[in-house]
């Protein structure tokens, strides 16, 4: 009877201690994305600056990928200037992230 609970109470505890790295896990990554997200607003496509739609309608490359998510990220530095990151799906079926400052010029990452 002794070996039976000793044995439950083993099993219990190797529950608990997994279920705590699990949510200690789960928050580690949950403070990692918004730290990431932080300075980022999604936005709708039509908010994008003129120059930048125009740049996009522009360009060849983009002109048979499909648009998808746009996002105005805030630089770190103050004072800096915003970039528009805009994903594209590619003929590939592959996401493709272009950034854009707001005078419309592609911007290296």
């Amino acid at each position: 009877m002794k070996k039976i609970s000793v044995l439950a109470l083993a099993f219990a505890l190797a529950g608990f201690t997994a279920q705590a790295q699990e949510t200690a896990t789960q928050n580690t990554e949950h403070t990692t994305q918004q730290g990431q997200e932080k300075g980022k607003q999604k936005i709708a496509p039509d908010e994008l600056p003129d120059a930048v739609k125009q740049a996009i309608v522009t360009n060849e490359e983009y002109a048979n990928w499909t648009l998808g998510e746009v996002h105005k990220v805030q630089a770190a530095e103050g004072g800096a200037p915003a970039t528009f990151e805009v994903q594209f799906i590619n003929g590939e079926e592959q996401p493709v992230v272009v950034r854009f400052d707001e005078n419309g010029k592609k911007v290296e990452s």
